[in-house]
């Protein structure tokens, strides 16, 4: 009976070890109610004050080429090839045609260049005149890519190009990429800059080609940085997560692995920063969250989500037993360290 004390005793002290260790780390200091109040606040804030004038319900129309400074021009009058001509805008906004001299075309579509030139010669010249108008080269537009592209800068326009085209010409997004693009756009005769946003989870994750919209000469395209989580404590592959989107607590464990097998379920921390020195912090158990409570908490950039440990699963998971030459004894590890 006596060779079995030692491993008795070790277990007792193995059992006040790992009580010692399981100790919670953070302590709840808020109602869930008081946090969503909160988080509810919070959104609304960020709404207001991040939102463009505008949201993108239905895509915007590529809007038509308007000639500028560089572009070459094709004029051909139907009625005499003495009259046909390759010109190039210059930078003042003409073009140099015979027996026209100089026309100013500058932010005209194609048709209402061609209807003033017809108009033009119609008063002097010809009788009734048809003109076609082909742009052979476009220079004077482009396109400004910014934030999270792999390759963000100035391209130059080509018509007919959507938003997927454009992040293939920027060679895809970054590992960072938040869910949203803001897309601005100048109307080339009010001079109003239109906004909308535009929703890539949507488009990319969802295939849902409504979102993915026509570009248009002069757009400007942001794609900012997504935010960060962290998942730390119990956990399988503790680490920083991006918050993409509606991302919730529940997403956020899954892609940190799920816990690890001496997680304590009913303790799983959020813990967010709410400035001035202070955090907010709420307990909430896994099988809450599983059940449909996780799908109401979304997540925001710096929050942190800890998975305490129990003493039951630290020990559980980390007790062995090994028979040697002196009898049986015990062995532990803790699987937190």
């Amino acid at each position: 009976m006596n060779k079995f004390f030692p491993s008795i005793n070790l277990l007792f002290l193995l059992i006040l070890l790992i009580s010692g260790c399981a100790e919670e780390k953070f302590k709840s200091n808020t109602e869930l109610k008081d946090f969503q109040d909160h988080s509810r606040k919070i959104a609304a804030k960020t709404e207001k004050t991040q939102l463009f004038n505008s949201i993108l319900t239905a895509p915007p129309e590529e809007t038509e080429y308007l000639l500028g400074p560089g572009d070459l021009l094709t004029v051909t009058v139907f009625e005499t090839e003495d009259l046909n001509a390759e010109a190039r805008v210059s930078s003042r906004g003409y073009v140099s045609l015979p027996i026209l001299d100089r026309v100013n075309v500058l932010n005209l579509t194609v048709a209402e260049t061609e209807e003033k030139i017809e108009t033009l010669l119609k008063e002097k010249y010809l009788q009734n005149p048809h003109v076609a108008v082909f742009v052979k080269e476009r220079i004077s537009n482009q396109i400004t890519l910014s934030g999270s592209f792999n390759k963000p800068g100035t391209y130059d326009y080509v018509s007919g190009r959507r938003l997927l085209d454009i992040i293939a010409v920027a060679e895809g997004l970054t590992d960072n990429a938040a869910s949203l693009a803001y897309l601005t756009r100048e109307d080339p005769k009010s001079k109003n800059r239109q906004n909308y946003i535009v929703d890539l989870n949507a488009l990319i994750k969802d295939g849902d080609m409504n979102y993915n919209v026509a570009i248009s000469s002069g757009d400007v395209i942001f794609i900012p940085e997504a935010g960060q989580c962290f998942v730390d404590g119990a956990v399988r592959n503790p680490g920083i997560y991006p918050v993409r989107g509606d991302i919730t607590i529940t997403e956020a464990i899954v892609l940190a692995g799920g816990l690890a097998g001496y997680a304590d379920d009913d303790k799983i921390k959020l813990i967010r920063y709410i400035g001035k020195g202070e955090r907010k912090i709420i307990s909430l158990s896994y099988s809450e969250l599983q059940e449909g409570l996780g799908d109401t908490i979304k997540l925001q950039d710096q929050d942190v989500i800890y998975a305490e440990s129990s003493s039951a699963g630290l020990f559980s998971s980390g007790m062995g037993f090994s028979l040697g030459f002196m009898g049986t004894g015990v062995n532990y590890k803790n699987p937190s360290k």
